[in-house]
Order: C-alpha cells, then sequence, then structure tokens
C-alpha cells in the first residue's frame, strides 16, 4: 500500500501575513526597532526616577511588540489604520512590592512624561466583576527628552503599567486561565474567581501594613536610647549601623550586611547594646589598625571607606574572644584581630 505524502506544516500567522500582505510586515519590521529604543528610554527614565523616590520595586521591565502579537491583535478588530491605533508597540511595566508604591509611580509618570491616556482599572470593575486592576497610562516622551537622538521618538506612544507584585500575579493567572470577561466562565468558577480576587486584594493591604509595622519598629530603634534593650536582628542592626555611622556605606556589596549579620548571631551577638559596646571601646584601636595592617585599602564602599557592617564585625571580634573561624575573615583582617588580641593579654 502507498504510503501517504505527509501533510506540510501549518502556517504560522506571520507567514500567512506574508503572502496576503506583505506591505503590513514590512512596514511593522521597520518601525519596531524605534519602538525598541523608545523602550529602553522610557525603562532608563523610570528605573532612575523610582530609585530616587525610594520606590520599592520588584522589577521595572520592557518589550516591544512582535510581529505575531501584533498580527494576532489586529486580525480580529476592525481597525481603520492599526499603525496608529494600537497603542502598545511599546510596553513598559513597572511592579511595585506595596499598593503604597503605586500612587508615587503614577506621579513619576505624570511628571516625567506626556500622558495622552491614563486608565485606572479598578475604576472600570464594578462590585460583582472578577480580577484585579493596575493603572495604564499611553505616554509619549517629556520635554526633558530633547535633541536628536530623540527625533525619531518623539512622537510614538508608549503603553505604562503600573501595578502590585500581588496584581502581577492575577494578571498571570488570569492570562493562563484565557477568561476575559464574565461572560465566558461558568458560574461556579465566576464565584471562585471573585472570592480569589478579594483574597489577592486582602493579601495587598496586608503586605502594605507589615511594612508600616516594620516602618514603625526601625523609627523606634533609632529613637530608644536603651541599646541593651533592643534584640539584635536584621533591622535594628540596620537602623543601629545608620544611627552611629551617619553617612557610610553600610555594605560594599549586596548581600554583605546580611553575611555580617549572620556571623554576629554565631559569635553569639543578641542585642544591639552588644555590637553598640564593642564599637565604643574599640573605636581607637580599629582606626589605629587599619592603617597598620592596611585594612582601609580592601573591601571598600563607593565613598571609600571601610562598610559600616564590617567595621561593627570587626568592633565585635576584637572585644570579644570567639574563635576566629565564626568570621571567616581574610587573612589581612584575621592578622589583625590575633595581634589586638597578644597585645591585650601582654599588655
Amino acid at each position: 500500500m502507498a504510503r501517504k505524502a505527509a501533510k506540510p506544516p501549518s502556517d504560522t500567522i506571520e507567514d500567512a501575513a506574508w503572502r496576503s500582505d506583505p506591505d503590513v510586515v514590512r512596514r511593522f519590521l521597520a518601525i519596531r526597532p524605534r519602538y525598541e529604543e523608545l523602550c529602553n528610554e522610557v525603562t532608563y527614565i523610570l528605573k532612575k526616577r523610582v530609585q530616587q523616590a525610594g520606590v520599592a520595586v520588584a522589577t521595572v521591565s520592557a518589550r516591544a511588540k512582535t510581529l505575531g502579537s501584533y498580527l494576532q491583535k489586529i486580525e480580529p478588530k476592525s481597525y481603520q489604520n492599526p499603525f496608529h491605533e494600537v497603542t502598545d508597540f511599546a510596553g513598559v511595566r513597572v511592579v511595585c512590592l506595596y499598593k503604597s508604591g503605586l500612587q508615587k509611580v503614577r506621579r513619576i509618570v505624570r511628571e516625567e512624561f506626556e500622558v495622552v491616556e491614563e486608565l485606572n482599572k479598578f475604576d472600570q470593575m464594578g462590585v460583582d466583576r472578577f480580577g484585579y486592576g493596575a493603572w495604564h497610562f499611553i505616554v509619549r516622551l517629556g520635554t526633558e527628552s530633547a535633541g536628536a537622538r530623540y527625533d525619531d521618538l518623539k512622537a510614538l506612544v508608549c503603553e505604562v503599567q503600573v501595578r502590585t507584585v500581588v496584581q502581577d500575579a492575577w494578571a498571570i493567572i488570569q492570562h493562563h486561565l484565557v477568561y476575559k470577561k464574565e461572560s465566558e466562565v461558568p458560574g461556579q468558577i465566576q464565584r471562585a474567581l471573585n472570592a480569589l480576587a478579594g483574597q489577592f486584594e486582602g493579601v495587598d493591604d496586608q503586605f502594605d501594613n507589615l511594612r508600616k509595622q516594620r516602618e514603625k519598629y526601625r523609627a523606634g530603634v533609632r529613637s530608644n536610647p536603651k541599646l541593651a534593650s533592643i534584640p539584635l536582628n536584621l533591622d535594628s542592626f540596620t537602623e543601629y549601623l545608620g544611627r552611629w555611622f551617619p553617612g557610610r556605606q553600610k555594605e560594599g556589596y549586596d548581600g554583605q550586611l546580611r553575611l555580617v549579620f549572620d556571623k554576629l548571631l554565631a559569635a553569639g551577638v543578641k542585642t544591639v547594646g552588644q555590637v553598640d559596646k564593642a564599637i565604643h571601646r574599640s573605636k581607637a584601636d580599629r582606626t589605629k589598625l587599619f592603617s597598620e595592617f592596611g585594612l582601609s585599602d580592601i573591601r571598600k564602599t563607593m565613598d571609600g571607606r571601610v562598610p559600616a557592617s564590617l567595621d561593627a564585625l570587626f568592633a565585635v571580634a576584637l572585644a570579644t574572644p570567639t574563635d576566629l573561624t565564626v568570621y571567616r575573615f581574610n587573612s589581612r583582617w584575621k592578622a589583625a584581630v590575633e595581634s589586638y588580641r597578644q597585645r591585650s593579654v601582654t599588655g
């Protein structure tokens, strides 16, 4: 029996577009690089301003729409001029850790860009709607972005989404379920989604409350004169360093402060008062040792000084007889501590 010829692979939406309307494809591919540049510019501005404003964010990400995504978007809709009517060729998303950050980022967007359209997805939802919204903006580059570099970008628009981590999680799950409106959803599933959306919103509120509690606790550490009564934890240690070493960077690289904190716990330190006592007792000696052993030349921060957390750890090592293996100092720091301890014994 003769074997049937294998069927050719199915066309992709891009293949079909090349055959039916190649001019549209060529035009899209010609403009896409400009939207990639726009994404980069908007992302850079937002990252810089968000950091300056001290807004806690999980990510600031961007994407320029792909050809396949563009074709899927315009295929079922009656756009008269899709290249002008589609507003998300460039998209940037700011994902805040807390709800309180949303309004701050919203102000930044308004200050930095020309806002063409602003949409609050919360306002679009009735009490019986499922979902959990976010802020959406359509923007152009602001007046500060001037010069030849921006000539090809000034007229283009970019979609900016601002949401929390919890809202982002909801959007991902909702997208996976592929439900866009209530009429598509079986009744029992819709009821479950409504309940779940409320739980998501409650989680966002609880995260914000925890942030406020933490800020209140840290403020209390800053103002509490009785350091001996303050248990040593990462927050109390961080606030103490800012109090005793004002203006100095707490760590020389990301994660160093946590490593130092773990070593303090391993050395048996239980209160902020113990750290404070060690720092006061060894202040003059640390200055001499830094110079004698060249410790100021290593592990510097951006301001050219030894990180505050490492300085505190060094003070504790000088003041307590703990085995030096706990601290995992390199040879130069270890030699400085051993020399100091030897002098203390012989002196």
